[in-house]
């Protein structure tokens, strides 16, 4: 772009396979009971498996497919073609993701697959992210909103030109799936790491429970805390990875569209904690967006746990949490919501 310096800051590929973007699991069998893992790269991030019990291929092919479906960068996959025909016939999968994420939008606005013309024109994650122009950012706001995605049965009809984008919850929709790839598998316990999300699936070939541990918003080679669980999905949103600096400024990847510009918010990072994987993937945007004024509405959502890094370094944790967190940095102040 002319007149200004932009430079993209990349995650290497080593740090997403080691760190898994903002979480990293920790999963120990026992000597008689080792793990077969396996690791592709699918959804902008590398994704591993790592599976006791059962073929870990099964979970990677399942991902690799719907990376295929879902990918708003390829021309060939249904996503992009809706966005280009819209609308059309959808897959199974594509209406059980479109549907779960509208509905999750009706209750936690903040995050909305229709905001997928604002996204396209900054291209933050892209080769060529832009700081586009106010009548640019108008005109792409114009086409956001649930009520321009229309579904009648298996078809969809995008209205007043909406572009979906799905990368809020396409990682939580693949755990959904991967979960039951491991269901029918029959495996017996299985970390699967998409980068910000991850499933901790089954019972640890020693019985104990999970370790997950969040990595630190301010230095990626350090962690900030670590806790204890069962079987649950985690995904952690913050704009600590993935942006672009023009002219001095940072620019996120996540997106206010009340604004169409990056979001604007006292937090660094949020971590949501569920049994579903599209609902904690969608919902840790929708908290890292909605900042500290909003943490109220989540925090009395039972069916969700939260972690929610402040600017100020404060940990905002749900109750169930309290005795179950080891801060790793002692100098951080943990607030238990009540």
């Amino acid at each position: 772009m002319k007149g200004r310096r932009i430079k993209l800051l990349a995650v290497s590929f080593a740090v997403l396979v080691l760190a898994a973007g903002a979480l990293m699991m920790f999963l120990k069998g026992d000597k008689s009971s080792e793990a077969r893992e396996k690791t592709v790269f699918a959804m902008d991030t590398a994704c591993t498996a790592r599976v006791w019990g059962a073929d870990p291929e099964a979970v990677t092919d399942e991902i690799n497919r719907l990376d295929r479906i879902f990918d708003c960068h390829s021309g060939e996959s249904e996503i992009s073609r809706l966005n280009s025909d819209g609308g059309g016939r959808l897959s199974a999968e594509a209406g059980e993701l479109i549907k779960a994420s509208l509905e999750l939008t009706g209750q936690y606005p903040q995050a909305d697959i229709s905001i997928g013309a604002v996204t396209k024109l900054w291209n933050v994650t892209g080769k060529d992210p832009k700081v586009p122009s106010d009548s640019e950012i108008q005109r792409a706001l114009k086409s956001c909103g649930c009520e321009n995605i229309k579904l009648d049965g298996d078809s969809c009809t995008l209205e007043n030109n909406a572009q979906i984008d799905v990368g809020a919850a396409a990682k939580g929709y693949a755990l959904d799936r991967a979960r039951q790839v491991l269901i029918d598998s029959k495996a017996g316990a299985a970390v699967v790491s998409m980068g910000s999300s991850s499933l901790v699936f089954g019972k640890k070939p020693d019985a104990k429970p999970f370790t997950v541990a969040v990595k630190d918003p301010s230095d990626k080679h350090r962690l900030l805390l670590k806790f204890m669980a069962d079987e649950c999905f985690v995904s952690t949103s913050g704009g600590y990875e993935r942006f672009f600096e023009a002219d001095g400024k940072k620019y996120i990847h996540i997106f206010d569209k009340t604004t169409g510009r990056p979001a604007e918010t006292d937090l660094v990072s949020a971590t949501v904690i569920c049994d579903n994987g599209l609902k904690s993937d969608q919902l840790s945007t929708a908290v890292f967006i909605g900042g500290t004024k909003k943490l109220g509405e989540f925090f009395a959502d039972k069916s969700i746990k939260l972690i929610a890094v402040d600017t100020d370094g404060n940990i905002h944790i749900s109750k169930e949490l309290e005795d179950k967190i080891t801060l790793e940095d002692k100098q951080h102040k943990m607030i238990v919501e009540k």
